[in-house]
């Protein structure tokens, strides 16, 4: 069984598929996956240098992560063409990577701007308001507001996702009340599987 786990920049998407984790869920990490494949000699990269050149790419081989991202995100055209090159890289991926026995938990921040979510057997958005969001952002990723709120232009806005989803995990409030929510749909997908 696969699930979709998303939600916006920081909203705690890593935190809630842990608790799913500690419970038996076996997870899947897009944003690995997508590291994964601009490793140097792979063919996603390669088509990264034939799209957008080599400029940002080091002396070693590999992605100048941060000066790729700046250079795309603030460009829709730059991010079309990076999504058509990932998006069916990662999405091959996660499908050879998942099989019927098992519930996984597909971390992934655009689930719905891929498409993802209609390879997936159920969808979950995780929830948190926005100044949560960009304070978490920033200190995790030791990126400044402003970056995070030009990385947010470039998705679905949360109350559209809400819509879209199965599920909704609001992560707003304490730990506790997260690791309530999660339980509780641990319980719903465990009984789900055994229909």
């Amino acid at each position: 069984m696969r699930i979709g786990v998303t939600g916006i920049f920081a909203s705690g998407k890593g935190t809630v598929c842990e608790m799913f984790r500690e419970l038996g869920a076996e997870i899947i990490d897009t944003d690995i996956i997508a590291r994964e494949i601009m490793e140097p000699g792979q063919e996603a990269l390669q088509q990264i240098i034939e799209r957008f050149g080599s400029v940002f790419i080091n002396s070693d081989g590999t992605l100048d992560r941060r000066g790729f991202a700046n250079s795309v995100f603030g460009n829709n055209e730059k991010v079309r063409i990076l999504n058509e090159i990932t998006h069916p890289a990662i999405k091959k991926i996660v499908m050879e990577r998942t099989c019927d026995n098992k519930i996984y938990m597909v971390n992934t921040p655009l689930l719905f701007e891929a498409e993802f979510d209609k390879f997936m057997d159920y969808n979950i958005i995780v929830t948190a308001n926005e100044d949560q969001v960009l304070s978490r952002g920033s200190k995790r990723d030791k990126i400044p507001e402003d970056e995070i709120k030009e990385r947010l232009k470039h998705q679905i806005p949360l109350k559209e996702k809400v819509k879209l989803a199965d599920y909704i995990i609001d992560n707003s409030g304490s730990i506790e009340h997260t690791k309530g929510q999660v339980v509780n749909l641990w319980k719903i997908l465990i009984q789900s599987r055994m229909q």
